[in-house]
């Protein structure tokens, strides 16, 4: 049911305010060639059909970001879309438009997406399936940037999964969650990193994190503490490890620790967990905040479970 939610999250993002330094504006790109689709895309996709699931009611309009970069004739690079990060080539048709294909993985297919370089701008269309959702869409817009140095730089907001590997708990007889969305926001200043986790839709249970950053290699750590209901909720940030590479995606683990402590009651679950689908946003192409998607989220996708009542 999560993946669900995150569907219909990111396309309550897609009209989202865009904030950051630079904004680019909707390209007029070169007529043909690779060149003309090298960069960082923001494609905005109206749905015109989703079936599948009840969550495609409220389910009109969503976007996908797409990094290219030319390597012979074809362009290689990767891809986010329905909260989903993977690889993508790319190679030209006798028409100039540029067909895309990626290596299957379980649980989404991306089954078509096809884009044209013209003087209106990006347009295409797109066809996927993710778990019972099966989507048919067009290019209404796009936004196009250049490529992000993200092997030199980890400034922005990374969006992803955590999968839980190992729990130990105390005061508990299962594992509350064994995954979890999150959000990264990060500055970068030399060799040092800071910003905010955020694993709550309404940002209640927000991280201040600090580390370091070099050679596409991040550490972190962090931890935040708040009072509840008779009690007292922290979150430790023990451990994080990652490194990001040239398409702006993100592989590692890290460690957190949650403490729910009441006047009658203590509860410690200690979490390992490896990233996963973990991407940069472009910062021209931000949510203004995660409030926009705490009513679409629900109070269970992004919310810790371990808490005093």
């Amino acid at each position: 049911m999560k993946s669900l939610y995150w569907r219909v999250i990111i396309s309550g993002w897609a009209l989202a305010t865009a904030c950051g330094t630079s904004v680019p504006s909707s390209p007029t790109p070169p007529a043909s060639g690779p060149n003309a689709f090298a960069g960082t895309w923001v494609p905005i996709i109206g749905v015109d059909s989703c079936t599948g699931t009840l969550a495609c009611i409220a389910f009109d309009s969503e976007w996908l970001v797409l990094r290219l970069a030319p390597e012979g004739p074809r362009l290689v690079g990767s891809a986010y879309l329905a909260g989903k990060s993977f690889d993508v080539n790319a190679t030209l048709d006798a028409s100039d438009d540029l067909v895309i294909t990626t290596p299957p993985r379980r649980g989404f297919s991306l089954e078509e997406l096809r884009l044209h370089a013209g003087a209106a701008g990006l347009t295409g269309t797109v066809r996927y399936t993710g778990g019972p959702m099966v989507v048919r869409g067009h290019i209404t817009s796009a936004k196009h940037g250049p490529l992000e140095p993200t092997l030199l730089n980890v400034q922005g907001t990374w969006m992803g999964d955590s999968l839980v590997r190992s729990c130990t708990l105390t005061g508990l007889t299962e594992c509350p969650s064994l995954s979890r969305l999150f959000r990264l926001s990060l500055t970068h200043n030399g060799t040092s990193a800071s910003g905010n986790l955020d694993l709550d839709a309404s940002e209640r249970f927000r991280i201040p994190v600090r580390g370091g950053f070099s050679a596409s290699a991040l550490t972190l750590e962090g931890v935040s503490s708040r009072q509840q209901a008779g009690g007292t909720f922290q979150q430790r940030l023990v451990a994080w490890t990652s490194r990001s590479d040239s398409f702006g995606r993100m592989n590692g683990t890290f460690t957190l620790e949650e403490e729910s402590v009441s006047p009658d009651r203590r509860v410690v679950v200690h979490y390992e967990s490896d990233l996963q689908d973990v991407y940069l946003i472009p910062d021209w192409f931000q949510p203004s905040s995660l409030a926009s998607i705490a009513a679409a989220a629900g109070p269970t996708s992004l919310q810790p479970r371990l808490s005093v009542r």
